[in-house]
């Protein structure tokens, strides 16, 4: 069985007896956890098999990213299919119940071999399908995922939101290179509201700085990337901040439910955090100018 945590969600992984589940990315293993489950912690539970692919039927199709994956739905369960267009055979075919909290996958002949007559079995849950189990779950219990940066400055987390190009990676490793801080990830925030407190977590899904540290920080503010010919921070309006925070956030559209909960949490979170624009030269001033901006809030 494979055990880890992200952002307060607990996911036991688990194969029948017989066969071995493997873990090809070494970035995971810095969320993995031992000893008793945690109480305070949601849980998924989850079954990965070597059994058959069951034959893909079209149910009620929610969304198709042009078949590198499909989701799908009934009155029992999700269904999340890849096979995308160069690949001769499914990669996986994942069912889940409509909390997302217990789900099967049956695991293509890319995810499997045979070693001295064991079944080996790699662990399916990378790109897309781990942040699409994410993004659903994280729906029901009050949490986004964010295209964001996480910088832990001072006991407090300030989130770099933007979308790929946007600049992410250049001001995470400027600050870390300058200020020897500490970021969660680069590129994957997860922000969930526990009591009172918007808490940013890190993710095992980094960009191109490699940063993925598990740990979390209550969230102080968001700053929106941009480039420009000059260092500036601009406080960004209720209407500004709408349109910026909408094209970073995860949100299954297909989902009326998950959305309207989504919407309801960006709301919270834009009437309690602070947001603003970030205009920066990728140079030391910009670090300076940002240091010297959080101290003061």
């Amino acid at each position: 069985m494979i055990r880890y945590v992200i952002a307060g969600v607990e996911l036991f992984i688990k194969s029948k007896p017989g066969s071995e589940i493997r873990e090809r990315n070494p970035v995971v293993e810095n969320f993995f956890v031992s000893g008793h489950p945690s109480p305070g912690n949601h849980q998924i539970q989850i079954e990965i098999t070597d059994d058959p692919l069951p034959d893909f039927d079209l149910e009620s199709v929610l969304f198709d990213a042009d078949a590198v994956w499909i989701i799908s739905r009934n009155k029992h369960y999700y269904r999340i299919f890849s096979q995308p267009p160069a690949v001769p055979d499914p990669l996986w075919d994942a069912r889940f119940d409509h909390g997302f909290s217990h789900g099967r996958v049956y695991c293509g002949n890319r995810l499997k071999e045979i070693r001295n007559n064991q079944v080996i079995l790699y662990n399916p849950f990378v790109y897309p399908l781990d942040q699409i189990l994410m993004m659903n779950y994280l729906a029901l219990i009050g949490g986004v995922l964010v295209h964001a940066a996480g910088w832990h400055m001072n006991d407090s987390g300030w989130m770099f939101a933007g979308k790929s190009g946007a600049g992410k990676s250049t001001i995470s490793n400027l600050i870390v290179e300058q200020t020897g801080a500490t970021f969660l990830s680069d590129d994957r925030i997860v922000v969930r509201k526990i009591g009172s407190d918007f808490l940013m977590y890190g993710t095992p899904w980094p960009g191109d700085a490699g940063y993925a540290v598990n740990e979390s920080v209550p969230l102080k503010g968001i700053f929106f990337l941009s480039k420009g010919a000059q260092n500036d921070i601009k406080r960004l309006t209720i209407s500004d901040a709408i349109a910026r925070l909408m094209p970073v956030v995860s949100i299954p559209w297909y989902d009326r439910e998950k959305v309207a909960l989504m919407m309801g949490f960006c709301d919270a979170l834009m009437g309690c955090i602070p947001m603003y624009e970030l205009t920066f030269v990728p140079d030391t001033a910009a670090v300076d100018m940002l240091v010297h901006f959080v101290s003061e809030q």
